[in-house]
């Protein structure tokens, strides 16, 4: 009797770019980037936590930075005062997504002003929704967990992206 062949599929590379004074709101997204289907891993996502002592740090990102899919970044002027983020993975990020290689996913924490502060930016749909940040939900009386599906939403577009590109 033949055995079925298994067909395995990569998982979407996920790297995730923030500012460490944002590291509160990595914390909110973090349970949203938690991907299970029954049959396979859909997504594998890095983030610099996952740094341990005595790794070279730079060695390590870049190599994420090669291996991404989805490059999602968590936009406050934090994040757009980082010279490592703007200079490094932001810059190879912008890159990729030009020759079609990678999907960029811009989740804006705060009201930021993506004409002047960061143009390069302005051309992909942010995310919670447009015109509006993560931290507009929580006003009169909201919850930060009301932008959740908005975000996860997004994110599934992006994997589902990646996915119809391979």
């Amino acid at each position: 009797m033949a055995r079925a062949s298994r067909i395995t599929i990569k998982p979407v590379d996920i790297f995730v770019s923030y500012s460490h004074q944002n590291a509160a709101w990595f914390g909110k997204l973090r349970p949203l980037l938690k991907f299970r289907s029954p049959s396979s891993s859909v997504a594998h996502v890095w983030h610099d936590q996952q740094l341990e002592a005595g790794h070279r740090w730079h060695d390590e990102i870049q190599s994420a930075l090669k291996e991404m899919d989805v490059f999602v970044c968590l936009v406050s002027y934090e994040f757009l005062a980082s010279d490592y983020i703007m200079d490094v993975e932001l810059k190879e990020a912008l890159r990729r997504e030009k020759k079609n290689e990678v999907a960029i996913v811009p989740i804006l924490l705060y009201p930021v002003n993506l004409d002047n502060d960061c143009p390069e930016l302005k051309p992909f749909n942010p995310l919670p929704a447009w015109g509006k940040c993560w931290r507009d939900f929580e006003a009169d009386g909201g919850e930060h967990q009301d932008a959740h599906k908005l975000i996860r939403d997004g994110l599934w577009q992006a994997i589902e992206q990646v996915k119809s590109r391979r």
